[in-house]
């Protein structure tokens, strides 16, 4: 598992695609044929929008329940390498 993190003060400057690309030429090279990833899916989606638009497919939602607060909704996304 790695993990691949970006700063919203950087949003809007293709970042988020260009380490998603890159993540897949190094999973292509080690041989691995599905990336997944997981999100925060709430208030309109736009996330989950983003990770589509870069060909990924939502595959699992899930919560996780923070006691005192509000349930945080995740989606979980994966696309296949060819």
């Amino acid at each position: 598992m790695n993990l691949l993190v970006t700063d919203r003060a950087y949003a809007g400057r293709g970042i988020g695609a260009r380490l998603l690309a890159y993540a897949a030429e190094l999973a292509r090279e080690r041989g691995v044929g599905l990336l997944r990833v997981d999100c925060y899916r709430g208030d309109d989606r736009a996330l989950v929008r983003f990770y589509e638009g870069c060909g990924f497919t939502a595959t699992d939602p899930f919560t996780v329940e923070r006691p005192g607060r509000e349930p945080w909704p995740g989606q979980v996304l994966a696309r296949r390498l060819i």
